[in-house]
């Protein structure tokens, strides 16, 4: 499952980035979620205009996998998670 979220990042001068928390959406109640651990696996060159992202969160004391896409000219991120993640449903 794919969805756009919102992602709130760290910049470096060399153009790097990294992903610290993770929000499913904008509403004011919406839970926020931190990423703990996180592996670029695809920068962005002249064929990929996306840098994907490997990372891991908590939600609802449990750990999660997730990808990460950011989308740097275009300034969003989506978010991929298997179907059978619990996490899953949170963001249908």
């Amino acid at each position: 499952m794919t969805k756009r979220v919102y992602v709130i990042a760290s910049f470096n001068t060399d153009g790097d980035t990294q992903p610290l928390w993770l929000k499913l959406s904008l509403d004011k109640d919406a839970p926020c979620y931190k990423i703990e651990n996180y592996i670029c696996t695809k920068k962005p060159d002249k064929y990929r205009e996306y840098a994907q992202y490997r990372c891991t969160v908590s939600c609802k004391n449990q750990r999660h996998e997730i990808g990460l896409n950011y989308y740097a000219l275009l300034g969003f991120w989506t978010m991929t998670v298997s179907n059978s993640s619990s996490m899953a449903i949170d963001i249908s």
